[in-house]
């Protein structure tokens, strides 16, 4: 069995209203111990809201994703602090998408560090998208003295890049997209940073992993995926859903239970977190 935390689901997705409550049981009876479920847009905060009411396993976090741009309107940001003032465990997901050229990155930019001041005022960390911006993304961080640390999601970016963000008590997502045997960039990447400073993530419905590559991603593809990743990182994969749960626990400050090490757990604290 292992003890994982999924730190970047989005259980709240329509795709998932026909069997949320089979999945969601057939992750807990193989030892899932949370979801770390990011909003996107405020449309779905509500949806999540309750969904996080209801089960106390899936963890919310609020954002406006630069994906989503069109939907978004700056009075969503004004209410976005009342979302957060109920039970959420981060700012997310929040950043910047530059993948095709088309975007407007200073939109992007403009929402990306209203919400960054959001999560300083609250002292709550980020939960980061970001594809081709990854330098705008800590120029922002540092800019702002944002001092409360995230997860990198889906972190495509350089070896040095990550260890910037490291530094700043960020966390690098692993998930499907590593599960392949072409993504060497990743491998390399995986092998090279502390285990401290690793999460992993499923991102389904997205990102399927190489053994479910024409399926929908589901947050039961998790336990296959840390196989996998362990194998790489020559780790036995309850050593490493062990570690990267309680990265996640550190980081997000959640009320969930390691088995030994109980909650809060005993990953290291990276300096530069400033305590909320």
């Amino acid at each position: 069995m292992l003890q994982l935390i999924d730190s970047h689901c989005h259980l709240d997705f329509p795709e998932f209203d026909q069997n949320r409550a089979q999945l969601i049981q057939q992750c807990r009876d193989r030892g899932m111990l949370a979801w770390v479920v990011p909003g996107v847009s405020h449309q779905s905060w509500l949806k999540l809201r309750s969904l996080a009411r209801d089960q106390s396993f899936i963890k919310p976090a609020f954002g406006l994703h630069p994906y989503f741009m069109q939907q978004h309107e700056l009075s969503h940001l004004d209410v976005l602090p009342e979302y957060l003032d109920c039970g959420a465990i981060a700012v997310g997901e929040i950043g910047l998408d530059a993948f095709d050229g088309s975007t407007d990155t200073e939109q992007q930019m403009a929402i990306f560090k209203a919400q960054l001041a959001i999560a300083k005022n609250q002292r709550l960390p980020v939960i980061v998208h970001s594809r081709k911006t990854q330098d705008l993304i800590f120029k922002a961080v540092r800019e702002l003295h944002f001092q409360y640390g995230g997860i990198m999601h889906a972190f495509s970016g350089s070896l040095q890049q990550a260890q910037r963000l490291v530094d700043s008590g960020f966390l690098i997502g692993f998930g499907g997209a590593a599960s392949y045997d072409r993504a060497i960039k990743l491998h390399r990447l995986l092998r090279s940073l502390p285990r401290e400073s690793i999460a992993l993530e499923t991102d389904s419905p997205d990102i399927s992993p190489s053994f479910a590559r024409d399926q929908m991603n589901t947050p039961v593809n998790l336990f296959k995926i840390t196989e996998i990743l362990a194998a790489r990182l020559d780790l036995a994969p309850q050593e490493l859903a062990r570690q990267t749960s309680l990265n996640v626990i550190r980081l997000l400050d959640l009320n969930v239970e390691v088995a030994g090490a109980g909650a809060g757990g005993e990953a290291n604290v990276k300096p530069g977190l400033a305590p909320r």
